[in-house]
């Protein structure tokens, strides 16, 4: 009986083995496992690059992208799509497209997985050409100069440039403008209503409108100050003719924001509510100019000298060189109707003079202020130099060692720091003739000096473009002469 049973049980055992083994297991099928697209974008890359660049369609396991050499690559956010339902990690760690950064100094492998299903990108960034610097056509060659200015539009990314027209009667001598469009300098007509001093004023408001201020001949008191601005198809007042209340010099001209314009100059009026020679600080606001304010805390007595002003943000930044003894120069901070001062009459205490001809101020995109100016301090000569004030923590330090430029009285440079945070400076060397340096990433002292043309220059202008391209104009015996700083033609 106990035999029986345990066949039984035998029997059944295997009935239910057997049936195990007839049973079909379903088989769990995974898609592919596959990196669609790749790259890095100016959202998500704020201030780190200044275009997008990116892979739409990914052909191989090895991703290569070519950035600019002066970008920092040790924390870019990388965007990216794969199919569906995979998940992408970088040495373990999940990666969110548009979110997680990584150090891409050194090629990063991105493992791409579903399921059992998986595969492996290698992303190496490499050095896109340098850019060069290559002739832009000529200016009209019927027009010159006796003094230009340019600056590029923020909104457009093209350069204008404001000029006081070189004519045989000084009563033609009226203030004008050109602008790079479409390969071409175009004309955007004469601005004043006749002749015009040689000092000149360039902004643009946030929507791109070019503002030019201009000391008339015309105007009821001579040489006081008239702002007009572009229209689309001509030139219009902005508030009334000559607003200033005497002859202005050494002006510059800035938005605070959208609804405040401001015009800094020095007062040349030997009677009148200012001291003359002291900085006057006009605003044009609710369809209207006040004048004849001045700066909390500056004294009257600071004779000011060539200014330099730019927009940062909603904040405007202002430059003044001190012509007294010893000549100096002062930073002030412009914001919420609130003046700050940055550096007050501030001079390198190694130096016994400094030129008070040209100043330039810039910043960064962290909100360092960069100005450039030219002093004795490294030897008995001359010599050009920047320096940079921290945002953060007050302190100033040298940018760079000295430069040796032209002697004299006029050194026409320029200052411009990259959308990428990268000091450049356009100046006149011992020669004179117009050369172009910039801050190396690595030696963090300027490059060799880049002769553009072997002429006597005047006029120099440089300016950025927020995709990484700038422009430069000067003038040679009152003739246009400009470039463009871009990736080199195929």
């Amino acid at each position: 009986m106990k035999m029986k049973k345990l066949f039984l049980l035998l029997l059944v055992t295997a009935g239910i083995l057997v049936s195990c083994e007839k049973e079909d297991v379903p088989k769990i099928e995974y898609g592919e496992a596959k990196m669609l697209s790749f790259g890095y974008y100016t959202e998500d890359n704020e201030g780190v690059i200044v275009q997008d660049y990116v892979v739409s369609e990914v052909n191989s396991n090895n991703i290569t992208i070519l950035l600019p050499e002066d970008v920092d690559k040790s924390k870019l956010i990388a965007r990216f799509t794969t199919s569906e339902k995979d998940t992408v990690k970088v040495s373990g760690t999940i990666q969110v497209s548009g979110v997680t950064a990584n150090n891409f100094t050194v090629p990063v492998d991105y493992f791409v997985s579903e399921g059992t299903n998986n595969a492996k990108y290698t992303v190496t960034i490499g050095n896109a050409p340098a850019f060069v610097w290559s002739v832009l056509p000529p200016v009209a060659e019927n027009d010159s100069a006796v003094n230009s200015d340019m600056k590029v539009n923020p909104i457009d990314g093209l350069p204008y440039i404001i000029y006081k027209a070189d004519r045989e009667l000084s009563d033609d001598e009226k203030a004008a403008m050109f602008k790079f469009e479409n390969g071409a300098w175009k004309s955007l007509g004469e601005i004043s209503d006749g002749r015009v001093s040689s000092d000149l004023g360039l902004t643009f408001n946030s929507a791109g409108v070019p503002y030019v201020s201009y000391m008339d001949y015309t105007n009821e008191i001579s040489q006081t100050t008239s702002v007009k601005k572009y229209n689309g198809t001509g030139w219009e007042l902005v508030g009334n003719k000559g607003f200033t209340t005497a002859k202005i010099t050494y002006s510059s001209l800035a938005f605070a924001n959208d609804n405040k314009l401001m015009f800094f100059g020095s007062y040349d009026g030997r009677d009148g509510t200012l001291v003359r020679r002291e900085l006057s600080v006009s605003s044009f606001e609710n369809g209207a100019w006040t004048t004849n304010a001045t700066i909390p805390g500056r004294t009257s007595d600071l004779v000011a000298f060539v200014q330099s002003s730019v927009r940062f943000k909603d904040a405007i930044y202002l430059v003044i060189l001190n012509a007294v003894t010893p000549n100096s120069f002062s930073v002030y901070k412009y914001e919420n109707n609130t003046w700050t001062t940055l550096m007050d009459k501030w001079v390198d205490p190694n130096a016994t003079g400094m030129s008070i001809y040209d100043i330039d101020i810039d910043l960064d995109k962290d909100g360092n202020v960069y100005v450039a100016f030219a002093d004795n301090s490294s030897e008995a000569t001359l010599k050009h130099r920047v320096i940079k004030y921290d945002a953060d923590t007050k302190e100033i330090s040298n940018v760079g060692n000295f430069i040796s430029g032209v002697s004299g009285s006029k050194y026409y440079f320029d200052l411009s720091i990259s959308p990428l945070g990268v000091p450049y400076l356009f100046y006149r060397n011992e020669s004179g003739f117009p050369t172009i340096t910039n801050i190396d990433k690595d030696t963090q002292d300027w490059t060799a000096p880049n002769i553009l043309a072997n002429v006597d220059a005047s006029d120099l202008s440089l300016d950025f473009a927020p995709n990484g391209e700038a422009y430069i104009v000067f003038t040679v015996n009152n003739k246009f002469f400009t470039y463009k700083y871009s990736a080199p033609a195929n």
